[in-house]
């Protein structure tokens, strides 16, 4: 089992400094799990801090999803990618149907573990430890009505109860590649949030910076996303941090742990043959062994790939190999994706790409290699950098970090590049005006600096006509500067006389003074700074077209024509009548088709339920999600998940079975309800029960 000893532990970290040609290496400032997602407690209707629990127990959750365990996010709005949207849908199914949160007394810590251990299990059964730092926890776990707490008390992951948390335990775990929780116990609702980051050197104060992800709205961003809140912890006679202007005690930690993890070694294949750059570099470490670093650059489109082979030589520190590498980033080079083997794991900080082996590891040994790759705006120059690995470390039995041996080593990266600008048509629009005769053509469209330096010059974006003859422009000067990644907007418009040729009218839109050599930027490329297009300046007849969707388009009757709907000359959209589509969803409709209590009792009665239900979707979609099914009777309520798709007109059939006491002899009602976690869209609502009455006798 990984990390889950109370002796010394493995783990690593980045912070020893080194004589010599070490000064050049990537400077390592802490711990951060740069790839964390921030969900926002303001993401759905009804949400609020109450719902901090579930969103950072699918924050956590969303994480491991993408290092290894996949099924733990899945695409809950059909959208076709997994993202930080169904992260939110995951946090809205454990709240409701998990973890209490909509019940008078919320999210407590004891539902929140029995809700995150319930719902790990049931993808990833005895995979996963969730440890539980809080020394009174064993009596809340009583208190709250859950029974005696055991390591076994949710089948299929253990339950490991500990003492209090300590910074020390929360920097330990975070170095391992655990998904971390801190609660901290606020008179409206207990707050949660996820582990993100902290720093290596303390405070003069002796406190620890670190970094959580918080479900608070974060005001400074565009759209709703929670944020990073940057703070301060302590050790008093517990762990404190700085919240909210005062300093509140951690009074709950879990870590959730995978037991297992694989080697992090892999089997890199060569480098492409149409790459833009390939070097070895191999580095001699005196008497502890030999590195070499493979670099292979390849280039799609607008981005460069930096995929890196480290393989260790012969190299061994204490009886282990290699536990991080790191490269340089250019300050201002953005990041566009980074690849790695489970179990490394990523981090992305302003002057480096760092990779890390957690706790437990004893890193990469002699003969094996690993592969990582990070993704940047291109193009880029490939330049000799001074590159760094480290060796692994010990974890105290108080959950205190020794420090790591780091050593610099040759190896190639990418280069602070160059400024390049092009630009992308994103809309059009030409209207003409028969009685004044005038054609005013607008173009929208944005400058994206996909280079890999920032554009400091000022620059033109001119608008002129391919077609007409007096070729009129028209230009704008934006901001002097745009960052690498960076996308300016421009609305620009021209007018010109009507006639021929005008339909449809093309147009081009250049970047950069397009009437002066080479323009003011100077660019990695000076040859894609236009783009081409082409708008319709409404001289054929149009009229509405009513859409197989429902809407309404005035346009002309071929393009109505190659679109399959249905024209109306010489009518706009105002005066057509388009029948709407016809509705496509899902519905389910349960039906109990068998329902019996027999007496099993040797002495006294004792009965066994029997119930079978059928779930048919009679709607006009396929029904994709879990199917949640619950029988209610008397003698108690069962539920169950049917992970199954169900096509219209389909049914599916499923048996519950339940204990009736002696006390519950006589006839009763059972009630058959689908879709109870409201997690179906149905074309009804109101038709997903069934009621029937059974008789113990």
């Amino acid at each position: 089992m990984r990390r889950c000893v109370s002796t010394a532990l493995l783990a690593l970290m980045f912070g020893l400094l080194i004589m010599g040609s070490a000064a050049a290496q990537p400077e390592i400032p802490g711990y951060v799990v740069s790839d964390l997602q921030l969900i926002s407690q303001e993401s759905k209707t009804g949400w609020s801090v109450a719902w901090s629990g579930p969103i950072q127990a699918a924050t956590i959750l969303a994480w491991y999803a993408e290092h290894g365990f996949p099924a733990f996010v899945r695409d809950y709005n059909n959208d076709g990618v997994i993202d930080e949207l169904d992260t939110i849908e995951l946090a809205s199914v454990l709240g409701r149907t998990f973890m209490g949160t909509e019940s008078a007394g919320g999210t407590t810590d004891v539902r929140l573990v029995l809700g995150l251990a319930r719902y790990v299990a049931q993808y990833y059964p005895d995979r996963f430890v969730l440890k539980i730092y809080d020394a009174g926890f064993e009596q809340e776990f009583m208190a709250e009505g859950a029974g005696v707490f055991a390591a076994d008390v949710v089948g299929g992951i253990e339950l490991v109860a500990k003492s209090d948390p300590t910074i020390g335990w929360y920097e330990a775990e975070l170095s391992s590649g655990e998904g971390v929780i801190l609660g901290l116990e606020q008179k409206e609702a207990n707050t949660y949030l996820s582990g993100r980051s902290y720093l290596y050197e303390r405070t003069p104060a002796g406190e620890t910076p670190i970094d959580l992800a918080w479900a608070a709205e974060d005001r400074w961003k565009e759209g709703i996303q929670g944020q990073v809140f940057e703070t301060a912890g302590k050790m008093d006679e517990l762990f404190v941090l700085d919240f909210a202007g005062d300093w509140t005690a951690v009074e709950f930690m879990l870590a959730l742990s995978p037991r297992t993890d694989p080697p992090g070694t892999t089997d890199p294949g060569p480098c492409a043959e149409d790459a833009v750059a390939y070097d070895v570099n191999v580095t001699s470490l005196g008497d502890h062994g030999s590195i070499q670093v493979e670099e292979c650059v390849t280039r799609e489109g607008t981005v460069d790939t930096y995929t890196y082979t480290v393989t260790n030589i012969d190299f061994l520190y204490e009886g282990c190999g290699v536990c991080m590498f790191a490269v340089p980033k250019p300050l201002a080079l953005g990041t566009l994706g980074h690849s790695e083997a489970v179990p490394w794991l990523y981090s992305l900080y302003p002057g480096a790409w760092a990779w890390r082996l957690p706790a437990g590891s004893c890193g990469l040994l002699p003969g094996d290699s690993a592969e990582f790759s990070v993704s940047v705006p291109g193009p880029t120059t490939d330049t000799a950098v001074v590159g760094g690995i480290a060796t692994c470390v010990t974890i105290a039995p108080d959950g205190s970090v020794s420090l790591a041996r780091k050593y610099a080593i040759d190896t190639t990266g990418p280069g602070e590049g160059c400024p390049d600008l092009i630009v992308r048509i994103t809309d059009q629009a030409c209207q003409c005006d028969p009685i004044d005769g005038i054609c005013s053509l607008t173009v929208w469209a944005e400058v994206v600096n996909v280079g890999t330096a920032p554009a400091t010059d000022a620059f033109e974006v001119v608008l002129r006509s391919l077609d007409h003859p007096a070729n009129i422009g028209e230009s704008y000067t934006p901001p002097p500067s745009l960052a690498p990644g960076g996308a300016w907007p421009v609305k620009l418009t021209i007018s010109f006389p009507m006639g021929p040729p005008l339909c449809p009218t093309g147009f081009e839109v250049y970047v950069d003074a397009p009437f002066v050599p080479d323009g003011f930027v100077k660019e990695c490329d000076e040859t894609n700074n236009s783009a081409q297009g082409s708008a319709d300046c409404f001289c054929e007849e149009r009229g509405a077209c009513c859409l197989p969707d429902g809407s309404c388009a005035e346009v002309v009757e071929a393009a109505c024509q190659e679109q399959g709907g249905v024209y109306y000359p010489g009518v706009n959209c105002s005066g057509a009548q388009c029948a709407p589509p016809e509705e496509k969803c899902p519905d389910l409709t349960v039906q109990i088709t068998e329902l019996s209590c027999r007496n099993i009792g040797a002495v006294a009665p004792y009965y066994e339920l029997s119930i079978k239900v059928e779930v048919t979707n009679v709607g006009t979609m396929k029904v994709t999600e879990s199917i949640w099914t619950r029988v209610q009777t008397p003698c108690g309520v069962v539920g169950k998940v049917i992970l199954t798709d169900l096509d219209p007109g389909d049914t599916v059939t499923e048996s519950f079975t339940l204990n009736c006491t002696a006390t519950q002899g006589g006839c009763h009602d059972a009630k058959a309800v689908v879709d109870y976690a409201f997690l179906i869209d149905e074309c009804d609502e109101d038709n997903n029960e069934d009621t029937e009455t059974f008789c113990c006798q």
